[in-house]
């Protein structure tokens, strides 16, 4: 159901490489088009990050690959779990910011994501959703 796009290595390194920014566009872009995202799980629920100021994070990938790459750590045994772009603007993204999660987009392995509020995320995407609909 939610078959991700083929990754070349070549692509993961230079993808990953990118500066948060352009993490951070490339992850509304590849979600849009692919209609998915994915975050990481096991058995006891989803991975969350922390950042300096003690907030909570969901950290969410365009790809599995990134997703598995950064499982490792306190995240090992977490697996790469699709989400439906529709499910995650509609329901995941508006509970969010209801319950005042951030979301960290698209970290990398030394855990350097993009930490933005839900609701702006989900803007983004509907806004890149819109012009390929």
């Amino acid at each position: 159901m939610h078959t991700p796009y083929t990754l070349s290595p070549q692509q993961f390194a230079a993808v990953s490489a990118l500066a948060g920014p352009e993490r951070y566009r490339h992850f509304v872009s590849r979600v849009a088009d692919w209609q998915t995202v994915w975050g990481l799980r096991n058995e006891g629920g989803w991975v969350t990050v922390g950042d300096d100021c003690g907030n909570s994070a969901l950290p969410f990938w365009p790809h599995p690959e990134y997703a598995a790459a950064c499982a490792t750590g306190e995240w090992a045994g977490h697996t790469p779990t699709p989400v439906g772009i529709h499910e995650f603007i509609d329901q995941w993204l508006p509970n969010l910011a209801r319950d005042g999660v951030i979301v960290a987009v698209f970290p990398t392995p030394a855990l350097r994501g993009v930490i933005v509020p839900a609701q702006q995320l989900e803007t983004h995407i509907r806004e890149e959703l819109a012009q390929i609909e």
